[in-house]
């Protein structure tokens, strides 16, 4: 016995074989990988939740993410029901429409669940995760699964275009909530959760729109969701990207591009849509961009040295190697996109830069801590309201969600009222159901 308790790993390693092997099979086109990964993820979140100081409270506050996976089971049965038709089955065309859509609905609403981009689930990165000493970065794999999905099934769910209109406004919406969070709050690692959020939104309306082919929007994401996971893993082990000021400034300028970069797609195809279209995708897409570059630039700010003296390293270190790594993929995918064909307007290729650069910019002017004064005062009074915003959005949101579920109970109550709960008159109720199922055709 006691060698099987040193063969059987920690807490940790265990929820993170358990997540590791989630985002994998999420990251795989199979029928059944995805709801299979999401289960993992829900297993590797219980598991860190029972091995919590409180896990009578962690286990039921990450309960939901069953839903995503019930999602996608119901999804990988209808496909594999619609493959009837190819084996020789016939299938009406209305019905095949009908669960295709329904199929997409399913896709789409695990993936934005796991997004935060609902109203049952959207306040989840505000909260660590299940293991304290570990749970500031956490929650940040749950958007990573959420655009994982969306990337790999997008065949599922982009032909449907009810579904692409309705989740690109989701996101869109999302996208923006994350970014006014993110700078509503007040530590920078709750802000880097919210980030996280906002880049897997952001490229999910980048997937939805079509702009760039769905490789180039997987890297670009790469790039925005690397850079602030790494920040947010970093700050765990002493927030060595911001120790001096030569590396806080390559991390802040790491970050700003990679958003920039993530966000200049979308703005840029604008200029293929209607007039109106152009200017809503350019106002709405572009005030959210622009904050998260304000937080990206303005909040990562140097943090103070230890030390009397500091420990001389090499150069050759993880937190100077990745922003090269992050940043990389940048030109590679914005070059391969305009060579299959991605070539914006003008006016509007440099209308898409102006909310990135005019949120850097602002964000540069405030790097530095202000004291106490004009610029101090406002920037509280700004957050309070960024604060209020947001609880005012999720409370509409969750009032909304009550009074539909109310509603459809009292729609509900006379068919539960047709029998008591009787094992015996719930039988009865069935013959009586059935035998009308065989009368109703004969009355014709």
């Amino acid at each position: 016995m006691r060698l099987l308790s040193h063969l059987v790993p920690g807490p940790l390693p265990a929820g993170g074989l358990l997540c590791t092997a989630g985002l994998a099979l999420v990251a795989m086109p199979a029928r059944f990988a995805p709801a299979l990964g999401v289960e993992l993820l829900a297993a590797g979140f219980w598991w860190w939740a029972r091995a919590s100081d409180e896990p009578a409270f962690q286990v039921p506050r990450w309960g939901w993410l069953r839903r995503p996976a019930t999602a996608l089971w119901l999804a990988a049965a209808i496909e594999v029901a619609l493959l009837g038709p190819a084996a020789g089955f016939p299938m009406p065309p209305a019905a095949l429409a009908f669960w295709s859509r329904v199929e997409a609905i399913a896709i789409v609403w695990a993936a934005l669940e796991l997004l935060a981009a609902l109203p049952l689930a959207r306040p989840f990165s505000d909260l660590p995760g299940p293991l304290l000493a570990h749970g500031a970065w956490l929650p940040a794999l749950l958007p990573a699964a959420g655009f994982l999905l969306l990337w790999r099934q997008a065949p599922r769910w982009l032909d449907v275009d009810e579904v692409r209109e309705g989740a690109a406004v989701l996101l869109l919406l999302t996208a923006a909530l994350a970014a006014l969070r993110a700078y509503g709050r007040r530590r920078w690692t709750a802000g880097l959760r919210w980030l996280v959020v906002f880049d897997g939104a952001l490229a999910g309306v980048l997937l939805s729109s079509g702009a760039v082919p769905l490789w180039v929007a997987a890297v670009l994401w790469i790039g925005a969701c690397g850079t602030h996971a790494y920040l947010l893993a970093a700050e765990l082990g002493g927030a060595a990207p911001r120790r001096g000021p030569v590396m806080a400034m390559l991390w802040r300028m790491t970050s700003w591009i990679s958003t920039a970069a993530l966000g200049w797609p979308l703005l840029a195809a604008a200029g293929d849509l209607s007039p109106r279209r152009a200017v809503l995708t350019l106002v709405c897409g572009g005030i959210p961009i622009a904050l998260a570059s304000w937080v990206n630039v303005a909040r990562l700010v140097e943090a103070p040295e230890r030390r009397a003296l500091a420990r001389p390293v090499s150069w050759l270190t993880p937190s100077r190697i990745a922003p090269v790594v992050l940043l990389g993929g940048v030109p590679m995918a914005l070059a391969s996109a305009w060579w299959v064909g991605f070539a914006p307007r003008p006016l509007f290729a440099l209308l898409a830069l102006v909310p990135a650069v005019l949120g850097g910019a602002l964000g540069l002017l405030s790097v530095h801590p202000a004291e106490a004064g004009r610029g101090a005062l406002a920037d509280r009074i700004a957050q309070h309201a960024a604060r209020r915003l947001f609880r005012l959005v999720i409370g509409l949101e969750r009032a909304l969600v009550s009074g539909a579920e109310r509603l459809v109970r009292v729609l509900a109550a006379p068919l539960r009222d047709l029998h008591t709960g009787d094992a015996q008159e719930y039988v009865l109720f069935l013959v009586g159901v059935a035998v009308l199922a065989i009368l109703l055709p004969l009355l014709r």
